[in-house]
Order: structure tokens, then sequence, then C-alpha cells
């Protein structure tokens, strides 16, 4: 390690570059870390900023960097910070070539040197020599010169078609420029890259030694041709995919893809189970296979919080979201009631105090026995409002199926067909809409209100009139308007039973009567009553031309009325009764 500062770095020797014949390629590196940081010593800032080196005369760059893994540096907040990374971008030629993210560990660098090399994996396509990770095309190789991955030296290209591995060319070896290093590998010493064909002795360092560089390196996107077990039963192990965040993050340099990836291929067709990418085998019935996303919480956008429950902020990944499936209750799983809460696939996210809470679960057991397996699975929500976003596209919610098929929006008590309470139905056939109501039992009693698409009408009451019917409360103004569009339009229409003039329009009474004060029936008859008793004063049709009444008739004193063009008008005057004729004439009926 270098002493002269109080930052240990390591010098990191790129390359050479050579082509097929051996000369080194023109062209540069462009170094930059994933993050910056404060050195606490001297409060200073290390901010990341991209270092371009251009390849030296042998096809080699040399930059010092600070190793990641040295203890001294902060994230700005007094918080230790170690572990960055630094992406490396080669251009050979003004071809970008690779760009590759690795870590610089202090252990690796012997006598202040370190090597990164790569070597590449030409099965990864086929053999055709594909490009790197970072998306960039790489010129094509010749198909004699492609072959497996190989570490440094390297041996000469077999001949196309000769049986058994093929070596590689010096462009093939080195083509993508450079290597993740992983904390895991091991480091020793290995010669470096000579000439096409022979054995190499290693570039030598400033003390004459050979550069160190890392053996065994497992390039990017390696091909592993057997089943991979990581750690035991008794010792289980985690497999860690890094990734940096100098390739987007709103402290990054530049915009493109640093993140590390799981890809996994899929060509299987699925058939008795095969065709899964992913499989998590539950081994415990109270097990949880969940897919877990953690995160920091971000405290310039949500200061303080509301973690009374914690100490202090977090400061470590905290689960943000999980999803997964699992079956019995992990409290106590003997009682029904509690297992029927679980058994399911769902999706869970904090509430306002951190704690994950189920939002949206699909059943995979019987909601009523336990049992795995229903033929109709309930999708539920939980502390949770379901929103439909209706935007400029106009999305609509829908409930679709054939014209034979009703479609049922159910307010029930519980899942299951046997527990509805009101039912919105679009009825099989014309499509007629019906508010269904239900007994308990999930009896049918009637459809109150529906709506008929072939006219619009609305029907209220039930199909058998067995509905209380339509009920209009108001507190001041107009309770029911309705206004004709059409000369001789009807307003209001009312058909009683067959042979049966008695059935009534109107009804009209007050709060606390015993019977209808007013009643209007559908032959025309006018009745009124005190609403104590039965209503004794009636206005009816006598016969053709008739107006007929059971009892008498009071006219108030009046003046007398204008004449009439035709006919007469009846009034009382001081008390007599007389009559107007058409002719202006006034007779006196009756005295006073």
């Amino acid at each position: 390690m270098k002493q002269s500062s109080p930052v240990a770095t390591a010098t990191v020797v790129l390359g050479p570059f050579l082509d097929d014949v051996g000369e080194p390629w023109p062209g540069e590196v462009t170094v930059t870390s994933s993050t910056p940081r404060v050195w606490a010593a001297t409060g200073a800032v290390v901010a990341p900023r991209p270092a371009v080196v251009p390849l030296a005369p042998d096809g080699t760059a040399t930059v010092a960097l600070p190793v990641t893994d040295q203890p001294g540096f902060t994230d700005g907040e007094g918080r230790a910070l170690t572990g960055w990374t630094y992406t490396v971008v080669v251009a050979l030629a003004g071809t970008p070539w690779a760009r590759r993210t690795f870590a610089l560990p202090g252990r690796l660098a012997v006598d202040g040197a370190v090597r990164v090399v790569v070597v590449p994996d030409a099965q990864r396509d086929g053999g055709r020599g594909a490009p790197d990770d970072g998306h960039e095309s790489a010129p094509a190789v010749p198909d004699a010169q492609r072959g497996r991955a190989s570490a440094v030296p390297v041996v000469p290209p077999r001949p196309a078609g000769a049986d058994g591995p093929r070596g590689l060319t010096r462009r093939e070896s080195l083509r993508a420029g450079a290597v993740a290093l992983g904390a895991a590998a091991a480091t020793g010493w290995a010669a470096g890259p000579a000439a096409a064909g022979t054995a190499g002795t290693g570039a030598p360092a400033a003390a004459g030694r050979s550069v160190p560089v890392l053996r065994g390196a497992v390039p990017l996107a390696q091909v592993i041709a057997d089943d991979v077990t990581i750690g035991t039963v008794a010792t289980p192990r985690t497999l860690t995919i890094k990734s940096s965040g100098a390739g987007g993050t709103e402290r990054g340099p530049d915009l493109y893809d640093s993140t590390g990836r799981l890809v996994l291929e899929a060509h299987q067709p699925h058939f008795q189970g095969y065709g899964e990418s992913v499989r998590v085998q539950l081994k415990n019935p109270r097990a949880k296979g969940m897919v877990t996303y953690q995160a920091h919480w971000p405290t310039p956008h949500y200061p303080g919080g509301d973690f009374t429950f914690r100490a202090v902020h977090p400061t470590e990944p905290v689960t943000i979201a999980w999803i997964g499936a699992h079956f019995l209750d992990n409290e106590d799983p003997s009682l029904l009631r509690n297992n029927l809460r679980h058994g399911h696939l769902n999706f869970e996210v904090p509430d306002s105090k951190g704690y994950l809470q189920t939002r949206l679960e699909i059943k995979l057991i019987d909601t009523r026995t336990g049992k795995i397996g229903t033929d109709r699975s309930a999708i539920r929500t939980n502390l949770a409002d379901f929103e439909h976003q209706v935007g400029a596209a106009g999305e609509q919610l829908r409930i679709v199926g054939g014209d034979s098929r009703n479609k049922d929006l159910a307010f029930s008590l519980e899942h299951g067909p046997n527990q509805p309470r009101w039912v919105l139905r679009a009825a099989a056939g014309g499509a007629r809409l019906q508010f269904r109501r239900y007994a308990p039992g999930a009896v049918h009693v009637d459809s109150p209100l529906q709506l008929d698409p072939g006219d619009g009408r609305v029907l209220v009451g039930g199909d058998e009139g067995s509905a209380a019917g339509l009920v209009v409360r108001r507190r001041d103004g107009v309770a029911l308007t309705v206004q004709t569009l059409v000369t001789g339009g009807h307003g209001i229409l009312v058909s009683g039973p067959a042979g049966d003039p008695t059935a009534r329009v109107i009804e009209g009474d007050a709060t606390g009567d015993a019977l209808r004060r007013f009643v209007v029936q559908v032959d025309g008859t006018i009745a009124w009553g005190d609403g104590a008793a039965e209503r004794d004063t009636l206005l009816y049709r006598r016969g053709p031309n008739q107006l007929g009444t059971d009892g008498g008739v009071f006219l108030r004193n009046s003046a007398a009325p204008p004449t009439a063009p035709a006919g007469g008008v009846l009034f009382v005057q001081d008390g007599a009764l007389r009559y107007r004729g058409s002719a202006g004439t006034v007779t006196t009926l009756a005295a006073a």
C-alpha cells in the first residue's frame, strides 16, 4: 500500500489490449467511483468524477485508486462508508468495447499494484463472441478464433474443427477489458499476457516483481454446466449479485446500466409442472416463501417519519414490500379460524408504523374448510381502498361475459354464493339491470328496482309487486317533478287491475291519521275525510256529462262573475242563489 497519503490506494493496471497479431490497441479507459464520500480525518469531500486514462503504447492503462474496503470514509452524516465500487469503461480505437463494475479490496494490492483482467465467456452466445453487458457491440470475431474463456496466460488458438477445447486469441481474451473482482475470489501471482503462442513472465511492477492478477476470476455471464448448491442445511448461505449506483442514481455521473441481474431464460412450455423459472419450495406448512424489497427510508422526504416503536430512524435497509405465499397460521395453526386468514398468495406493504400489512391476497384455500384447492378463489383486499384510475384513454372497470350469462356485482357477508344481501345484476338475455334483494340463506326475494334496456323504463316494486314501492322524502321544495316534452304527453300513468275501479292513483294523509284523508281512484272518484273516520265527501262521474256528489255543495258569497261566452255561471251573492247566462242577465233562483 502507498503510505504517502492517509488514504490507502492501489495502482490498478488495465490491459494490455492487443489485436490478433499482437499489436497494442489505441484507446482509453474511463474510471468512475460509485458514490461520493468524506474522508473523516480532514473533512475532505471525495466526489466521483470520471478519470480518463489513455492507453499507453503497450496497450495498458495505469491509474491509482483508493481501495474500497478501508476505514476512514463516511457518508457525510457520520456513518462509516466502505464497499463502494468502480466502473471502468473501455474504448478501443474509438469504439466502446466494455463496461464493468468492480470492487478494489486492499488485500488484493500486493506491493501497491493489481491487474484487472477479464476472462470472456464465448459460450454465453453459442461461441459467437457476444458483446459485453454494457450494451455496446464489439467487432465480430472470426469463427476460427472463438472458444472458451481462459485465464491468462493465453494459449494459441486451435484450428477450426479440431477436437477438444480451443484456446483464445489475445483479442478474445482481452476484448471485454475488465472483470468484477469478487470479495470471495482467490488471489495469487500469475504471469501476464505475452506474445501469441508464448508463455509470459508478467508485466514488471516498480519493484521488479510481477503484477498480481486475480486468479480464478469468474467472468460475468459464465456458463455453469452442473447444478449449483449454495450453502448446506446446517450452514445456509446467501447469493448476492452486486450492483453499482454509478449508472444512473442522482449521484451518478452517467446514465448507463450498472444493475446486477439474475437472468432466467425459458423455452419450455408448461407441461406437468415444467416451465417454471423460479421454484420456491415451502418445506414447512407454516413457512413463508417471500420476494422481499428493501430500501433505506428516505429521510429527506420523510423527516422523522412516524417510527415511534424504533429508537432511531432506520439506517440499514428496511423491508418495504413482501410478495409471496404461505399456508398455515404462524402462531396457532390448530385453529381453523386462524388458518382461514392465511392460505394465500399475498402482497404486503408497511403501515404508518413500518409494520408489513397484507393489502391484496389471492386465496389458495377453500375459505370455509381451509383445505388447499378451490374451484372459485377469493381475491381480497385488506386495509386498502381499491381505486380504478381513469385517464385520458377513458379506461373502464368492466364485468364481461356472454349474453347467456348473468353478470353480478354482489354485496355479501362472506365469500361464496351463499351469503348475498344485495346483487346488482345485468340479467341474461335482455340484459335488464336488476337490483335484487335476498333473505338469509341466499333466498331471492324480489328485484324492487329494475331498468329496462329496451325502452329505458324504470320499474319499481318488483316483478310481482312484492316490494314496498317508491318512497320519496323531502325537507323543502318539490319532491317529484315530471316534465313532458311533447304536446299531449303524459306525466303519470296508473293502471289498476281489470274490473277494479277503486284502485287508487293518489292518496294523502297527515302524520298520525288513522285513515287516508284524500284519495283519487282510477275511475276518477275523489274522496275526502277527516282522517279519523271513513271518507264521507265524494265527487264522481254520475253519468254521461254529469258530475255527482253524495252530499251538498257549498258556495261562498261572491260578486257577479263576468258573462260567460257560452252556457252560464251559478253563484251566491249576498246569500241569494243566482244564475248569470251568456246574455249577461242575472236571475235570482233563491232569495237569501
